[in-house]
């Protein structure tokens, strides 16, 4: 052990980056000195920011599972033990990743010049692509596509899939950290095969990712990670409490390890499921949670889901008045995007707030503009609401042949979506009670939640 303490210095550079070349083995002794003999070590760590269930965090191994620490009687933590149980996935944890043998940009370039079709052929082929490094570019080359491109999403994933399968346990150190490259980019697949709406396979890919995950080294970030994955899979699944509590998970480790944008990032994901749950209130709690955390810049896309939601859970709430408050405060987020579907979604927001408070012509104009755009789209499902948001506009407004010519305009939206014979009959049956308008509104309440199931059947083929 140390004849002196470890420095704040030390403790700061073995937290920041703890496996870099040439302070593997020190950085370990670090951690068994300060966890398991040194009080005055933990308590100097603990005014760092980084109490014992922290640093558990940090260093939760599988070595550990089957007989965790437990805590002392004056309410200490006996952690020798623990981590006398877990010294060789420390070891896993801490090793250095050697250097690549071919710089990742220049792979990436000479991937980028090959035809798509040809690419996953390419790195099963040469061994040069075994590449960590360049695994890691490949997810997130996947990860940035996932609201332009949602092919390109799934064809990077797929690539980074192929490449994590013939990384060896040489070019990590260790086959605990391979296990943990090989769960990343099985994750991002099924993420990525989420997203293209093949659930069945996205269910698959996770499972194989979790298994690689329970193999690796018990990195807390990448449980974490992979919980908010599973948890984004449950969501389009309809199984909103299955999601809530993978990322109450997620959520607790990122508390833990002091990742406050990714907190909010699981808080954001939370207050959705909630909202597709048919609970609004809690989605505005759990929003107003998240909003402070989110770094603008890092991700402007997250800050701007947040606000977009929390508009949402107001209008659900009846609460019109908040919901322009939050949408005006927000007008200048929406431009900094030129996504023409961001804009539509901001001008259906728009529609429905001034619908809910009364300007009804207006809300006339706007809601038929964003109709239109999710038409020329082939978004069908957003055809589909928005129809009945008009068909509700035209109830309020005593419109009757209107409310007649939105339905007739709508059935065949919705025989494509897949609506069956009694959805369908409801539809029709909106022309009958047009003019008597609670009837009317009850109505459309219940044909908009016999459409929400069909959220994901997004494309008109």
């Amino acid at each position: 052990m140390f004849e002196d303490h470890p420095t704040v210095e030390d403790f700061t550079g073995f937290l920041q980056d703890a496996s870099r070349p040439g302070h593997a083995a020190r950085n370990a002794r670090i951690l068994r000195h300060l966890l398991a003999e040194c009080p005055a070590c933990r308590g100097e760590l603990q005014a760092m920011g980084w109490p014992a269930r922290r640093l558990e965090r940090l260093v939760y191994l599988p070595g550990a599972q089957n007989g965790q620490a437990e805590p002392q009687g004056t309410g200490g933590f006996n952690y020798a033990n623990a981590f006398a149980r877990a010294d060789q996935s420390v070891s896993d944890l801490l090793i250095a990743t050697p250097q690549p043998a071919v710089p990742p940009s220049q792979l990436l370039e000479e991937l980028d010049r090959t035809a798509r079709d040809r690419q996953v052929a390419l790195v099963e082929e040469d061994e040069r692509f075994a590449s960590p490094r360049l695994v890691h570019c490949l997810i997130e080359r996947s990860h940035e596509d996932r609201y332009s491109d949602p092919d390109a999403m799934l064809h990077w994933a797929s690539v980074a899939r192929s490449i994590a399968t013939r990384c060896s346990p040489e070019t990590l150190g260790n086959a605990a950290k391979v296990a943990d490259l090989r769960a990343q980019a099985w994750g991002q697949y099924g993420n990525a095969l989420r997203v293209a709406g093949r659930l069945r396979e996205a269910s698959e890919a996770m499972i194989t990712a979790q298994g690689y995950r329970e193999g690796g080294t018990g990195e807390p970030a990448l449980h974490a990670k992979l919980a908010e994955q599973v948890a984004s899979l449950h969501t389009f699944q309809r199984r909103f409490d299955a999601a809530i509590a993978s990322l109450e998970e997620a959520a607790e480790i990122y508390r833990q390890l002091g990742e406050s944008h990714a907190l909010a990032r699981t808080l954001v994901q939370q207050a959705i499921a909630s909202l597709y749950a048919g609970d609004p209130e809690s989605a505005v709690q759990l929003l107003n949670q998240a909003i402070p955390l989110i770094d603008h810049e890092e991700d402007p896309h997250l800050l701007l889901a947040a606000c977009h939601n929390l508009v949402h859970s107001y209008i659900e709430l009846d609460r019109p008045e908040q919901a322009l408050s939050i949408y005006s405060e927000t007008r200048e987020l929406y431009k900094e995007f030129s996504d023409s579907l961001i804009q539509l979604r901001s001008g259906w927001q728009e529609g429905r707030i001034l619908r809910d408070l009364g300007h009804l012509r207006a809300a006339e104009m706007v809601l038929i503009q964003a109709r239109s755009g999710f038409m020329e789209r082939g978004l069908i499902y957003e055809v589909a609401v928005v129809s009945l948001d008009l068909a509700a506009l035209y109830v309020k407004m005593g419109a009757i042949d209107d409310v007649r010519q939105t339905v007739v305009e709508a059935v065949p939206i919705f025989r494509a979506l897949g609506v069956d014979r009694e959805a369908l009959a409801s539809l029709l049956q909106l022309q009958q009670v047009a003019h008597q308008e609670q009837e009317a509104l009850d109505l459309i309440r219940f044909l908009n939640a016999r459409i929400e199931p069909f959220s994901q059947r997004r494309l008109l083929r």
